[in-house]
């Protein structure tokens, strides 16, 4: 069932949740054990049998978590140490959302689109395009990419819509055009190493359909704001993951795709307000969609200091 879960403010103290957890070496038993046979090919019915035993188990875990406001709330924290992200939210994939981290940016004062088309200026980017008129324009992010002046697109974000949307997808074509905006942002050296971010640069109505990402990810809103649904893992099965890391459902808060597909419905989500200066970290996995609610800037962050390595085993057919 869809609900709201409470924000909660995380300390040191709460995360510890005053137990003292026994350490238990697992890298040595790993190391001792000899390696697991091959298994035998499985037939079609032993495979749906197993499909249903792993639905049943991500059920029983998320009715366990909902016992606790702590275990199922999307927790909000405030001087988060990079110590207390990888124990509390990193290492378990738990999605948190952090405030404050970015407070000294000047770009959160900076980022208007007016001070933006100045300072990047006529340099040729590249953005995505003609978005409103094919409803795969995620799936097919080639065949929307677009050229202009930084200024002209700055000009056609304003207007809103879905049709001018500077993507992470883009940061590799836009490097050296944007380059002059870096000195406007900061470090995130609690949780990151100093590799640049993925900016994403849109207008009201800007919109990234429902999908998990097979990387970590930290999201950092600049300017304006977005909404975000994060849906966990273990709701899959209501989604139509039919292709690569996309749901066929597209929106969950559409009712004509929600009358498609009606188990949608019946599904556990957190909507999150991304607001000025906020990071929020979502795990591998955690299915999204993200709608701009106004002009706004944002960049997506990958370079942690922990190993984020999710794709390079992700059965893709």
């Amino acid at each position: 069932m869809s609900k709201r879960p409470p924000s909660l403010t995380t300390q040191a103290q709460d995360m510890a949740m005053q137990m003292a957890l026994r350490q238990i070496d697992f890298g040595a038993a790993r190391a001792s054990a000899p390696p697991p046979a091959p298994l035998a090919p499985s037939k079609a019915q032993g495979d749906t049998l197993a499909l249903k035993r792993l639905d049943w188990l991500m059920d029983v875990q998320e009715r366990q978590r909902a016992l606790s406001p702590y275990a199922s709330g999307l927790l909000t924290a405030e001087n988060l140490s990079g110590e207390d992200f990888l124990h509390s939210f990193y290492a378990p994939g738990r999605p948190v959302l952090i405030k404050g981290a970015i407070a000294q940016w000047p770009a959160l004062d900076r980022w208007t689109p007016d001070y933006l088309a100045h300072k990047v200026g006529d340099a040729v980017i590249e953005y995505q395009g003609g978005r409103s008129s094919a409803q795969d324009y995620e799936v097919r992010k080639d065949r929307h990419r677009k050229r202009a002046p930084f200024d002209q697109f700055i000009a056609l974000a304003r207007k809103g819509g879905n049709d001018a949307y500077l993507t992470a997808y883009n940061s590799a074509a836009n490097g050296p055009a944007l380059r002059v905006l870096e000195a406007d942002m900061g470090p995130i050296d609690a949780y990151l190493t100093r590799a640049p971010g993925m900016l994403w640069i849109g207008g009201a109505g800007a919109f990234t359909p429902l999908h998990f990402d097979l990387t970590n990810n930290l999201l950092a809103q600049v300017s304006g704001t977005k909404r975000v649904i994060l849906i966990p893992p273990s709701q899959t099965r209501r989604l139509a993951h039919r292709s690569h890391v996309f749901s066929a459902v597209r929106d969950v808060t559409d009712e004509a795709q929600l009358t498609l597909f009606p188990q949608a419905r019946d599904i556990l989500r957190y909507d999150v307000l991304l607001s000025l200066g906020d990071l929020l970290f979502i795990p591998i996995g955690w299915w999204h969609q993200v709608r701009t609610d106004s002009f706004a800037t944002m960049l997506t962050y990958t370079n942690f200091h922990w190993p984020n390595v999710g794709h390079e085993h992700y059965p893709a057919g």
